[in-house]
């Protein structure tokens, strides 16, 4: 049988030891009052106070980071796609540019390349 471990948010911990440090709890009773382990409740309160506390992201933030990062890499994608349909919607400018002269790929590139300077 395996064992299932609870978890609590780094908000709810800092309350907790805020509660202690006002006297609203003693450590005794806000372990009782959590259902937690008293030694528990005295880690948390030593590493708040010692500055050793890592806040860790909860599942909900990590999964919020990953939707985050798939939106940026997807507006990443569409920002190309903009700026080569923008580049593609000015050919024609370029060909009346040329006077009506042989257009090739290398007179276009010459002239694709100013533009983007």
């Amino acid at each position: 049988m395996t064992r299932k471990y609870r978890s609590f948010s780094s908000e709810f911990k800092r309350e907790l030891v805020a509660d202690i440090d006002t006297g609203k709890y003693t450590v005794a009773e806000a372990a009782r009052e959590h259902s937690i382990s008293r030694t528990l409740v005295d880690r948390w309160l030593r590493q708040i106070h010692e500055g050793t506390f890592i806040n860790r992201p909860t599942p909900r933030e990590k999964q919020l980071e990953k939707e985050l990062e798939k939106a940026q890499a997807k507006i990443g994608q569409m920002t190309l796609i903009i700026d080569a349909l923008k580049k593609i919607q000015k050919i024609p400018q370029y060909t009346r540019r040329l006077n009506g002269s042989v257009v090739t790929m290398e007179n276009l590139a010459s002239q694709l390349k100013k533009d983007v300077k």
